[in-house]
């Protein structure tokens, strides 16, 4: 298999995720924790037996960079959609 064929699925997994929790943000105006959205969507990820979520954690924070969401600034952190005026 070529690397690009590959990476061209990884994209679009990426692509599936980051689309599959603004869905799930958009059904939570409230906002949700990382931790939350990681077991809401089965991706809790483990790193030497410590549960650390890191996958959704780097996604949301594509999401941020592309001004998709928002996170709080209080405890807990929530990450919510940005409501669109048009």
């Amino acid at each position: 298999m070529e690397i690009s064929f590959l990476k061209k699925q990884a994209q679009l997994a990426l692509e599936i995720i980051q689309n599959t929790i603004l869905e799930l943000l958009k059904k939570n105006s409230d906002g949700l924790r990382n931790s939350e959205i990681s077991r809401q969507l089965g991706l809790e990820s483990m790193h030497q037996g410590a549960q650390k979520d890191y996958l959704v954690y780097s996604i949301l924070g594509q999401l941020l960079d592309q001004k998709l969401i928002e996170k709080t600034t209080g405890k807990p952190t929530l990450y919510k959609i940005i409501k669109r005026t048009n």
